[in-house]
């Protein structure tokens, strides 16, 4: 690519504002800081000549990083493109991103459709998709889609592996007050990819069934659990999606506690019901250290007959 020559510029004249070539996104790694605190930049960045000054094609993370370390007015080597062809630019970008490290969420969103101003279908599916790992089927070019229009904060959960894709598939058609109130629960508890995966997934499920907004059951769970120091603690809140969105369940679950507890069994010696109560079988676990413990258990159990049994497996 012979429209591409060695030059230098000052840092001052970078417009890192411009997003023309978006393959950066996110809080920079430490080894990209620390090496370039150490060592400099010690591959020349691409850059694109441009009205503002100059733009980022490729080598942003390690130009972020020199900004940030205070060399604002360092003179610097460039690799400078002599000419606007942005196909060919973008393909040196993507390619030369690849070779050292895989893209998050909201770099592929951002790509993607960046690529979609660009390349045309055939090289979108030929080339590009495959190498951003979007398949081709509608649900994954939806996501992407929605990635790219999500407010910075979102986007900055996702960069951070905070939200993972198959939480954006639940959430992409939420309504902005919708997802304001989600990023308060994550703000507030913490909650991170698996779990907040599964409170997503059961606040979708509730708001399909019911036809509400997820908010609702959110402020129901909430108001449940809330401590007396207005603290949510994960655990509960999960247990208490889970009671709204299976409240058959609760009831059976509660009926065999109850159940259980009449029948007065010493700690020592534990039954415990089928997962979910879907088939399955009740297990008798009991523990012993010796023949007098062995007999005592036993004794214990053959007190309990065979209507507390009947009673007990009975999910009416």
């Amino acid at each position: 690519m012979n429209f591409v020559q060695v030059s230098s510029c000052n840092l001052s004249e970078i417009d890192f504002a411009d997003r023309s070539f978006p393959f950066s996104y996110g809080e920079l790694p430490r080894r990209v800081v620390e090496s370039v605190e150490q060592v400099g930049l010690l591959q020349p960045p691409l850059l694109l000549e441009a009205e503002t000054g100059y733009r980022i094609v490729c080598g942003r993370r390690r130009l972020e990083a020199l900004r940030e370390s205070g060399a604002n007015d360092e003179k610097i080597e460039i690799l400078l493109a002599g000419e606007n062809r942005v196909k060919e630019l973008f393909r040196r970008a993507l390619w030369g991103n690849l070779a050292l490290r895989d893209f998050n969420l909201v770099e592929t969103a951002d790509l993607y459709v960046r690529a979609l101003e660009i390349f045309n279908k055939n090289e979108m599916r030929d080339e590009i998709q495959p190498a951003l790992k979007v398949p081709q089927r509608e649900r994954f070019i939806n996501r992407y889609l929605a990635i790219a229009d999500f407010s910075k904060e979102f986007r900055d959960l996702l960069a951070a592996g905070t939200i993972d894709a198959e939480s954006v598939d639940l959430i992409r058609e939420w309504a902005p007050a919708e997802f304001e109130v989600l990023l308060e629960l994550v703000n507030e508890t913490g909650l991170r990819r698996n779990k907040l995966r599964e409170v997503i997934s059961r606040l979708d499920d509730l708001a399909r069934r019911d036809r509400i907004s997820p908010c609702v059951p959110l402020a129901l769970a909430c108001a449940e659990i809330r401590g007396d120091d207005g603290k949510i603690e994960v655990a509960s809140l999960r247990g208490q999606l889970k009671i709204q969105l299976y409240p058959h369940l609760t009831a059976v679950r509660r009926d065999f506690l109850n159940k259980l507890e009449k029948l007065s069994l010493p700690a020592h010696i534990q039954l415990d019901s089928p997962p979910d109560f879907e088939g399955g079988e009740f297990r008798l676990n009991f523990t012993f250290s010796d023949s007098k413990q062995w007999q005592n258990a036993c004794a214990r159990l053959n007190l309990v007959t065979l209507e507390d049994i009947d009673e007990l497996c009975s999910r009416s």
